[in-house]
């Protein structure tokens, strides 16, 4: 039912063409002590025009992507910021707050674990 509410959203918006301005290697780190590799990924830039104006994008790839490289996405047209091509959160509060709340979560499971721990060992 979620691809239902995805295909409604993007029903008005509109296509165009993107190109890639840029793609840049990130090493993540090592893969495997058996193997000695190292992960990576690409971190794709690119633009798109909208009555007069550019807008821009990034998303995130395993394979490098060749700049130059023309692709089509849908953008909203009330907010044309907004578009398909992107997979990169645009606010990095978004995902600053996230990890915060996750870790709080966390902390409080830890803790409520514990407590249970000490009740049941007092009550013989």
């Amino acid at each position: 039912m979620a691809g239902a509410s995805d295909t409604r959203r993007t029903d008005e918006w509109v296509s165009t063409q993107a190109t890639i301005t840029a793609c840049k290697l990130r090493w993540l780190g090592q893969g495997s002590a058996m193997t000695n590799s190292y992960v990576s990924e690409y971190d794709v830039t690119f633009s798109y025009e909208v009555n007069g104006r550019t807008y821009g994008g990034n998303y995130r790839t395993t394979s490098p992507q060749e700049s130059g490289h023309i692709f089509e996405i849908l953008y909203n047209p009330k907010y044309p910021n907004e578009n398909t091509g992107s997979d990169i959160l645009p606010k990095p509060w978004v995902k600053v707050t996230t990890i915060v709340l996750g870790v709080i979560l966390a902390l409080i499971g830890i803790w409520l674990c514990g407590d249970q721990d000490k009740s049941s060992f007092m009550h013989f």
